[in-house]
């Protein structure tokens, strides 16, 4: 039986990953057959295409929406942006972010994994947290193929080693021989590529950012979104979990628990705030008035406020030293 051609490359990275892209697209040919796509976690701007385009051999643009695109280009997501495939078309969506980022690789990689199935490879680069995992595991549940970044090489080792974790990968490997396994793959002579670990079929109903259902994605949990403070709701695919809110904010358990954390910080802080602000507003009034008959309760209790208002701010504080 002849080695199926994969010609859809989707690669997920975080911004300390530019190094790994650059040496990635600088060992592939320019004649490459086949149609690359990068999802970076990035800010508000990003120059990634042009930088891909002068470190490497095939040309990088970004990606716009419903654009068809071609092999031996590579396409970026541009920032604030979902990038998905579906038709043969690149989408472009400001969907619900998930593991704390837009884009991110998860939405990329499951949307090639449901367009083109078994004719998709995805890489796990460089990155912090998980992004990447769960749609690494839609890959190689619909045949596709799973590469993951040598996490000893890894300017930063999580998104490769939960990806590890996670999924039964392919190939974990330094970032120049996955350039030489992915032409492999590209001309069909790669024999040594794992058999995939489902049909997939029992994963295509999921909600997700870009694939929308107007159901509860799962069974609700015991907590609310950090995004949005919905309802949060629990997502197996296979041996995978994912946490899901109603409108489509997705984590996985590791960055729900960063986000969480986060979330909590953030709460802190605005108590912080208000404890602060009721010092000052306090310590204004006591200012203001005089231990006239009648007052003086008046008085103790604003001082009284003040103290308190001080010991909780320091309660607070050691709070946020411990999270």
């Amino acid at each position: 039986m002849p080695t199926p051609k994969r010609n859809i490359i989707v690669i997920g990275t975080s911004a300390g990953g530019v190094d790994a892209l650059c040496e990635l697209t600088k060992n592939l040919p320019n004649d490459l057959d086949a149609s690359l796509f990068v999802v970076m976690h990035i800010g508000s701007s990003s120059a990634l295409a042009q930088v891909l385009s002068r470190c490497g051999n095939l040309p990088a643009v970004t990606a716009e929406n419903n654009k068809s695109y071609q092999p031996g280009c590579i396409y970026c997501a541009p920032p604030h942006c979902h990038l998905s495939i579906k038709d043969h078309k690149m989408v472009l969506k400001r969907g619900p972010r998930e593991n704390g980022h837009r884009p991110a690789a998860d939405v990329l990689f499951r949307s090639a994994a449901r367009t083109h199935r078994s004719k998709v490879v995805g890489i796990v680069l460089s990155g912090g947290r998980d992004d990447g995992s769960a749609g690494l595991f839609a890959i190689k549940a619909r045949g596709g193929v799973a590469i993951v970044q040598d996490p000893k090489e890894a300017m930063t080792k999580n998104m490769p080693q939960n990806a590890l974790n996670m999924v039964d990968v392919d190939f974990c490997l330094p970032v120049r021989q996955i350039a030489k396994v992915v032409v492999q793959l590209v001309n069909g002579k790669a024999t040594n590529v794992a058999e995939s670990l489902a049909d997939g079929t029992k994963m295509e109903g999921h909600a997700s950012a870009d694939h929308p259902t107007s159901q509860p994605p799962g069974g609700q949990i015991q907590f609310s979104c950090p995004e949005c403070n919905g309802p949060m709701y629990q997502v197996k695919e296979g041996d995978l979990v994912r946490f899901q809110c109603f409108v489509g904010h997705a984590f996985s358990p590791e960055s729900l628990s960063e986000e969480h954390t986060e979330a909590l910080e953030r709460a802190l802080w605005t108590a912080i705030r208000k404890l602060k602000e009721r010092i000052v507003l306090h310590e204004e009034l006591i200012k203001r008035k005089t231990r006239n008959k009648g007052e003086d309760e008046l008085l103790n209790r604003l001082e009284e406020s003040v103290a308190t208002a001080e010991q909780d701010l320091k309660l607070l504080r050691d709070i946020l030293d411990r999270i």
